[in-house]
């Protein structure tokens, strides 16, 4: 799914007015109808609302929404924060509309008018994402009333205040703090991130079928991965397949006292679908490993002894970083994966180190290298960020300049590609927050990577999955509980209802 800026959207409805032809009044009570579809799906008939809204058409979809509940016997009332001259023209329809129908209306910009009931539930319709600056003046404390209300808050399209895209000079305190926003047909770019997590709430999509060709035409760099974008770009094996045809991967991963991270990602591998993985371990820590993942096979090295014979080009792809360490032999081994392989590469952990501490090792790095770190990692990689915004424009950039694939892990782990285009994970939970989920990542990127996946869609899927099989893993578990062995074990149950039984 496209992810738009709210200047295309706007272009798009208006594509959609203009080109199915559809009047925008009519398209705004077709967004209302679909917005009482999810209250009636999730509101019983006893519930009361406070409809705020403002006099754009962010609020005709809540002057419209609240003469259809009305319709539907929900008791509601209006409280519009209207300036007459700037009053759109499907803003004055949908309140003569209300008024028509004797529906409570209080006209006010001023907060001491603005009184809720504890059980109301409030639905924010004041300001939409075509806003362009922060709020200011008396709609300031309007928004604080609504904040302080101890009342459920729901948004329509986006909270009021919040933009659609940077949000770094905004102040909490002049954005509406939703505990649900209810987005019409497209998420908004500013949702990806933690620092508006307190505004957006928890969201949903509302479709409104803006034009299909709108749709296809308008051009975006930002995806959000769904499980048909995954079905495309699956490679589905024959029969006759054998297990070299599936591939054969390394991973050097573990030292002593650490090898807890080299069984997650061997076993993650095995369990992506790789026909062989070859683990290159501490010698001292071979029986944990074999006792652990039988089904791999084992390279060693002496812990102290800085010569190495192995033949990297007979595999498909390389993992290295898992609880490596970051000493002197450790950036040994990493050199030689830098120089003598031409295959697809992941690097986690300790190898993002070791580079944050040796910078120039980054223009070593094969086009298409796959990092996957995490916003600490990430930091010591590209120095020091103050929003999470931030920090992805840094990884679209460095993303580019240095023809990397950087899977910056976090809610929504973003996939960030050379040619600038940026993926939005759709799957996980908060549960992935324990110690080794990086490590099976690392390892299912590994088993795609080995089987022949492009490094762009062994990125995408590995990243889905994970997620997904955390999603499953849930199930069973709470936030607390899970742990990255629970992800590994429902591996299976997300390729299966992605590929297989969906």
């Amino acid at each position: 799914m496209k992810i738009f800026t709210t200047k295309q959207i706007s272009i798009i409805d208006q594509y959609t007015i203009k080109n199915e032809p559809i009047p925008s009044i009519d398209l705004m009570e077709r967004a209302s109808e679909q917005l009482c579809k999810y209250v009636l799906k999730h509101f019983p008939k006893t519930q009361s609302f406070a409809i705020c809204c403002g006099f754009g058409n962010n609020g005709g979809d809540g002057l419209a929404l609240a003469r259809i509940l009305h319709q539907q016997n929900y008791r509601v009332r209006v409280l519009h924060f209207n300036i007459k001259e700037k009053q759109s023209p499907d803003n004055i329809t949908n309140y003569n509309r209300c008024k028509e129908l004797g529906i409570h209306i209080v006209e006010s910009v001023h907060a001491t008018d603005y009184q809720f009931d504890k059980d109301e539930i409030i639905i924010d319709a004041l300001f939409g994402s075509g806003l362009k600056n922060p709020l200011e003046g008396p709609i300031v404390s309007i928004i604080q009333k609504i904040n302080e209300s101890g009342c459920k808050v729901i948004a329509i399209d986006i909270p009021s205040g919040l933009m659609g895209e940077d949000n770094r000079t905004h102040n909490s305190f002049n954005i509406i703090k939703a505990h649900l926003t209810l987005t019409l047909e497209f998420p908004k770019l500013s949702f990806f991130f933690p620092e508006n997590e307190p505004y957006v709430g928890k969201w949903e999509i509302i479709p409104i079928f803006l034009h299909p060709d709108a749709k296809e035409k308008e051009h975006s760099n930002y995806f959000y991965i769904t499980p048909s974008l995954l079905r495309s770009i699956f490679k589905a094996r024959s029969k006759f397949t054998e297990k070299r045809q599936v591939g054969h991967g390394l991973l050097y991963a573990g030292s002593k006292g650490k090898m807890g991270a080299a069984v997650l990602a061997a076993k993650a591998a095995i369990r992506s679908g790789a026909g062989l993985i070859s683990v290159w371990i501490p010698e001292s820590e071979r029986f944990i490993i074999q006792s652990t993942v039988p089904e791999i096979l084992l390279k060693t090295y002496k812990e102290k002894d800085n010569t190495y014979e192995y033949d990297f080009h007979i595999f498909n792809a390389i993992a290295s970083g898992c609880a490596i360490g970051t000493d002197s032999q450790a950036f040994d081994k990493i050199q030689i994966l830098l120089k003598e392989q031409q295959k697809p590469l992941v690097l986690d952990a300790d190898a993002l180190n070791l580079i944050s501490k040796y910078p120039d090792m980054l223009n070593q790095l094969s086009p298409n290298t796959i990092l996957t770190p995490h916003i600490r990692e990430f930091d010591r990689l590209f120095g020091e960020h103050y929003s999470h915004f931030e920090r992805f424009l840094t990884a679209q950039k460095k993303a580019q300049e240095y023809k990397l694939i950087i899977i910056l892990k976090g809610a929504y782990t973003q996939i960030h590609l050379p040619d600038g285009t940026t993926y939005f994970n759709s799957t996980g939970n908060q549960g992935m927050a324990t110690a080794g989920s990086g490590d099976v990542l690392t390892g299912i990127l590994l088993g795609l990577l080995a089987q022949g996946y492009s490094p762009q869609n062994a990125a995408i899927i590995a990243t889905y999955i994970h997620g997904l099989a955390a999603d499953y893993a849930l199930k069973k578990q709470s936030y607390e509980s899970l742990i990255a062995s629970d992800i590994i074990k429902y591996l299976g149950k997300a390729f299966n209802t992605t590929f297989y039984y969906f």
